[in-house]
């Protein structure tokens, strides 16, 4: 049995800078998906956090991260080749 890790932030460039131009709150699909509660991080201003009493696995976190990542990922790609 995996036990859980709790307790620590994560920055996701799109939610303190370096996001494309003209994106705001209700535009960045980073912060719909936070907004809906898509994710096992609490959200405090721009940041992240796993809170203390989280039980989720390692495995569950990771596969949380790597979804934003992806959103983040593919409007960046997208806005570039707009811009371009």
């Amino acid at each position: 049995m995996s036990k859980a890790i709790s307790g620590f932030s994560v920055e996701m460039p799109i939610t303190y800078q370096g996001c494309p131009q003209n994106m705001t709150f209700s535009t960045c699909a980073l912060r719909k998906h936070l907004a809906e509660n898509k994710t096992v991080f609490a959200v405090n201003e721009d940041k992240l956090y796993l809170p203390e009493s989280s039980q989720n696995s390692w495995e569950e976190i990771r596969s949380d991260m790597e979804q934003m990542y992806e959103i983040c990922t593919n409007c960046q790609l997208t806005n570039c080749q707009k811009t371009k």
